[in-house]
């Protein structure tokens, strides 16, 4: 009985210790990437999902703080590129990721010209 129990301990440490950090996106080549939620689908695709939780894949292009401490950065595929809103802390540019979050549009009008703008508000 005392060694299910250790092989119960083990696994669930090996399990903890395997997960990716909170912190950062997960790469795209792992098993994290299949177990993330959310629709993966290319950048240009991403304006008709509005609202609803995608995933996408991608290199880091830039980024820039927001206020609040939040941050963004841009990811760009082979199809586009999108802003990425988040809390997390940002790897690299350069960086390959895999990003979850919604779909969000950001209406802007200046004068009155709509320069309204979708982007992803991560998980």
């Amino acid at each position: 009985m005392s060694f299910s129990r250790v092989g119960s301990v083990v696994l669930c440490l090996s399990a903890i210790g395997c997960s990716a950090s909170p912190n950062l996106p997960a790469s795209s080549g792992n098993l994290i990437t299949a177990l993330q939620p959310g629709e993966r689908v290319k950048i240009r695709d991403v304006g008709s999902k509005r609202d609803r939780l995608v995933q996408v894949e991608g290199k880091i292009k830039a980024q820039a703080p927001l206020v609040g401490g939040q941050r963004a950065y841009e990811v760009q595929d082979d199809t586009g590129s999108v802003w990425i809103v988040t809390n997390r802390s940002i790897p690299p540019a350069g960086s390959s990721v895999t990003v979850s979050g919604t779909v969000r549009l950001q209406k802007i009008d200046l004068a009155g010209q709509d320069q309204s703008t979708v982007f992803i508000e991560q998980q």
